[in-house]
């Protein structure tokens, strides 16, 4: 398979998403579901990426040692990183939305949602890195999930 064309920035935030999401204990496996998405990768493209990001192993609950982002590495808050750079992904399912952010600002990123779209959001609860939210009208979770992202400025992920 071809590989598409993709930016270098838009690379490092698709293996950042995928390492977030997913429980990658080896390269190979994070390259099978990378090359899903852009084509072919190479095991030394996925090393860098790894690099780039600050990625560590760490042991899960199942004692597996998988790929985990090293908080040092993550993106800090400052007047040229807008909060919202903290939001790593969004995505939905039929009940609900879910933010994925940077370690330590679930809280902050749940706030302004609180503040800010309280007609349609039912609740919201924050997390470490994660904010959960419960849409009033579960027929437009899909809506909101897309509001969301337009209001924080988050690209599709799909």
């Amino acid at each position: 398979m071809e590989r598409k064309s993709v930016t270098e920035k838009g690379l490092v935030a698709l293996c950042q998403q995928l390492i977030v999401r997913g429980a990658y204990t080896h390269q190979t496996a994070l390259q099978k579901d990378l090359e899903k998405i852009v084509g072919r990768i190479s095991l030394a493209t996925i090393s860098r990426l790894l690099h780039q990001l600050g990625v560590t192993k760490i042991q899960n609950a199942r004692g597996e040692r998988i790929y985990a982002i090293d908080s040092l590495h993550q993106p800090r808050l400052t007047p040229q990183h807008p909060l919202a750079e903290m939001v790593i992904d969004i995505v939905n399912n039929e009940s609900f939305v879910l933010i994925h952010t940077a370690p330590g600002y679930s809280q902050a990123i749940a706030r302004l949602i609180d503040c800010q779209h309280a007609d349609d959001i039912l609740g919201v609860v924050a997390g470490n890195d994660n904010v959960w939210i419960a849409p009033k009208d579960c027929q437009s979770t899909t809506q909101l999930c897309h509001g969301l992202r337009d209001w924080l400025r988050v690209g599709s992920k799909n």
